[in-house]
């Protein structure tokens, strides 16, 4: 199954702030963490870099036009060629960031799925969450969590028809 995972502020959908997340959530982080295990995880240059490791537990293929050189890393300069190796791949695909890869991955037919963690935090930022289209994504299940006095709101949402 093919999948999207963010955390994004609410109302503000701010995913991002120099290249960072704009929170420190350990809570979200392990359930990114359970989610995601075993599966691989797309994910764009910039948000390799943010990263700046492998994931135990995961494979990372990152899409970026320029040269990547890591020995645990599968890199694609061009879209075709990733969504050639991901309709051969036997694992689960999960699409976590940065804002480019959402908006290209919400229009994927094969994305079945999003899983976003809504924190209610006022928040700058340079990177959003695409604005989801109501008529195509539609909640399943959600549930209230709370990291420290940081309410959140994580939200699995499945696609219409």
């Amino acid at each position: 199954m093919w999948s999207v995972v963010a955390a994004a502020s609410y109302p503000g959908r701010v995913i991002g702030r120099g290249g960072k997340l704009p929170w420190h959530l350990p809570l979200e982080l392990r359930l990114f963490r359970s989610l995601t295990w075993g599966g691989i995880l797309v994910m764009g240059r910039r948000t390799w870099e943010s990263i700046g490791k492998p994931l135990p537990g995961r494979e990372i293929w990152v899409l970026t036009r320029q040269s990547l050189s890591h020995p645990e890393v599968k890199a694609f300069s061009a879209k075709e060629d990733l969504l050639e190796a991901l309709r051969r791949a036997q694992r689960p695909i999960f699409f976590v960031g940065g804002a480019q890869l959402y908006a290209w991955a919400l229009t994927l037919p094969e994305v079945e799925r999003l899983y976003i963690t809504w924190v209610y935090l006022a928040v700058e930022g340079d990177a959003f969450l695409p604005q989801l289209d109501e008529r195509t994504w539609h909640p399943r299940r959600w549930e209230f969590l709370y990291e420290g006095c940081v309410p959140m709101v994580r939200v699995e949402y499945e696609r219409a028809g």
